[in-house]
């Protein structure tokens, strides 16, 4: 059995609705969730990108969690599921746009401490460790757990952050 983390996002209507209908859907797919953490709302100051564009807009706050859990599936069938469980939701993916808001959005973390890159999944999450909506609710589960490229605690990860100034830090809500 596996361990994996996965970071859960919303931006478009009941976002609190959308992460628990979507760790709902996990459940019920044999991910066995073990930890979840507390909802953090930010910003979203980033660029979305349409068709190779960048485009600066005022999109809604993020409410975003992290989660852990076993199973016996692969790092692909996660993946599979997850896209299933988005689809579900409503989330759609246009091909040549991103960062655009969304129902919700799964990422595969960590999955134990695999190193993956393939033109469908990266694990560890390529961002993940410049990422303060991602490490502060996976810190809150997984403070020790060890980044298999860094060789870096989630908390170590983090207090590089902070050191570097980093703005837009999530609150608890």
């Amino acid at each position: 059995m596996a361990t994996v983390y996965l970071g859960l996002g919303s931006n478009i209507g009941p976002q609190k609705k959308n992460l628990l209908k979507a760790i709902n859907k996990l459940a019920r797919l044999d991910i066995k969730i073990k930890k979840i953490s507390g909802m953090y709302e930010s910003t979203f100051e980033g660029y979305s990108k349409i068709f190779g564009i960048s485009i600066p807009a005022p999109w809604p706050p993020v409410l975003n969690c992290a989660l852990q859990a076993d199973t016996d599936y692969s790092p692909f069938e996660v993946l599979q599921r997850i896209l299933q469980i988005e689809k579900s939701l409503g989330r759609f993916r246009v091909c040549g746009m991103s960062n655009l808001p969304r129902i919700i959005d799964i990422d595969i973390l960590f999955y134990n401490d695999m190193i993956i890159t393939h033109r469908m999944l990266t694990v560890p999450h390529a961002r993940l460790h410049i990422r303060p909506f991602v490490l502060v609710p996976l810190a809150e589960i997984a403070p020790n757990f060890r980044h298999p490229v860094f060789n870096k605690s989630v908390m170590e990860l983090l207090g590089e952050l902070q050191k570097k100034g980093v703005k837009n830090w999530p609150k608890l809500v």
